[in-house]
């Protein structure tokens, strides 16, 4: 009797631990799964990135060869296009720190003061010819998308003159390097050597890193209701910041979903469903509704336009809620300290 007993003691043990192997198992193989379709987003938005700026310093030297209307429009949609693809890889301060150590050089947000102005400004004013490296030698304020933009649409007068287009394509061509070294930055898997449960916590740490960082860029030009702080958009020059906030609403779904295999995914088979429709629905419902203006100055001018604001502001702050209420304890993930916090 004592036998028998014993046998199926060890029988039991012997199935808890398959069961738990089985179990180990599928764990790994979702987080490389998922970590593989995480990297593989990062990896396609850098290319994007790269190619775009690329065009972007092409368009500059075309307009420095021979200055026309058409080929300044065709610059201006260059740099939208190029930074709609920095969307996704803006403010998520999580991964390869080559990469994260890159991020003011390509935008330097927010511009209190008007710095990259007062300094495209001051050397426009110096005998220098300015080349990339000579670039990288400046602030960060000169570096990238907002000093392109200054050039583009607020001072295109400047590429009208030997000088001043000389400093915008070394500028762009500065840009076109950040990206490229971003680019291969995001080679290498930055997870790869982390446990399943860090390189999860990496993974929401990034998307809520992200949805602070957008949240920021929506608020701060919204200051106080009847006191909007138009001159803190993103992208207020190219009347772009309502179009570059959709974009990063956008990059934040796609990481969120990650192909079917990222945090939605998860959380449907841990036996969450109900809060993974609850945040793919919303972000469904923010981009549907999105306003149709591509500026956000003109919404800071109207009480109906500002509610809008209030509207987009109201489903991104219910997503973050859900992300660290949430999604963060039903994955058994602590969201750590935010990079962007006390910005």
């Amino acid at each position: 009797m004592r036998n028998q007993t014993t046998k199926t003691v060890t029988a039991g043990v012997a199935v808890s631990l398959a069961v738990g192997a089985v179990a180990l198992l599928s764990g790994c193989q979702e987080d490389v799964t998922t970590r593989t379709a995480v990297l593989s987003q990062y990896q396609t938005a850098t290319a994007d990135l790269a190619t775009s700026t690329r065009a972007l310093s092409e368009s500059i030297a075309q307009i420095c060869q021979a200055p026309s209307e058409e080929r300044l429009a065709q610059a201006q949609h260059n740099w939208q296009q190029a930074f709609l693809n920095w969307m996704p890889l803006q403010g998520r301060e999580k991964g390869s720190e080559a990469a994260l150590a890159l991020s003011w050089q390509i935008q330097f947000w927010p511009d209190k003061k008007n710095t990259t102005g007062r300094k495209l400004t001051q050397l426009l004013k110096q005998d220098t010819t300015w080349t990339p490296e000579a670039m990288a030698e400046q602030s960060v304020a000169v570096q990238g998308f907002g000093a392109m933009e200054w050039f583009l649409f607020d001072q295109s007068d400047a590429l009208q003159q030997a000088e001043g287009c000389q400093l915008a394509h070394a500028v762009s061509l500065r840009l076109a390097d950040s990206a490229g070294q971003l680019q291969l930055a995001w080679q290498a898997d930055p997870w790869q050597e982390m446990t399943p449960q860090m390189a999860l916590g990496e993974y929401l740490g990034a998307l809520n890193n992200q949805m602070d960082y957008t949240i920021k860029k929506l608020t701060r030009p919204m200051g106080k209701p009847g006191s909007p702080k138009p001159y803190q958009a993103e992208a207020w020059r190219a009347q772009y910041s309502l179009a570059s906030l959709k974009a990063s609403v956008a990059a934040m779904q796609a990481l969120y979903l990650a192909d079917g295999k990222g945090i939605d995914a998860m959380l449907r088979e841990r036996g969450f469903a109900d809060t993974a429709t609850r945040i793919s629905q919303r972000f469904e419902y923010l981009l549907s509704g999105w306003p149709a203006s591509e500026a956000m100055v003109p919404l800071l001018a109207s009480r109906d336009g500002y509610r809008e604001l209030i509207n987009i502001y109201n489903g991104l702050e219910y997503i973050q809620i859900a992300l660290h209420e949430e999604v963060a304890p039903e994955l058994g993930v602590v969201v750590g300290f935010n990079a962007t916090d006390g910005d």
